[in-house]
């Protein structure tokens, strides 16, 4: 086995591993929107970092970076606008899915990206 099919298997697990990342994230906000006295994200949310050796998917987490950036920014204005409507939108739900819409748009961005330098 070459090293280019090293590479392009790992840019497959990294790319699924992080699509099933972002449904796992999904679901632990609904979970934790449903009950707000559990408190699980803390450790699930700075746990999602993970470290990438070759310099294609350092690109890759850059861009799925300011991808996920730019999502939260989105979710961020958003729900400021929002709250000019419905006063009962609390600052701790608008910080979770703020702070989900970020994550996982990266995660999704990235997994497809790897998914495209794996062909």
């Amino acid at each position: 086995m070459t090293a280019v099919d090293i590479a392009e298997r790992r840019a497959r697990f990294r790319a699924f591993g992080f699509l099933i990342l972002a449904v796992l994230t999904c679901g632990v906000m609904i979970v934790v929107r449903a009950d707000p006295e559990n408190d699980f994200t803390t450790g699930l949310w700075l746990g999602l970092l993970v470290g990438c050796a070759d310099e294609g998917a350092r690109e890759n987490r850059r861009s799925s970076c300011t991808v996920g950036f730019w999502a939260a920014v989105g979710a961020a204005l958003f729900f400021q606008l929002a709250s000019h409507f419905n006063r009962g939108i609390g600052a701790e739900e608008v910080g979770q899915i703020v702070a989900t819409a970020g994550i996982v748009s990266a995660m999704i961005t990235f997994a497809i990206l790897e998914l495209r330098a794996a062909r």
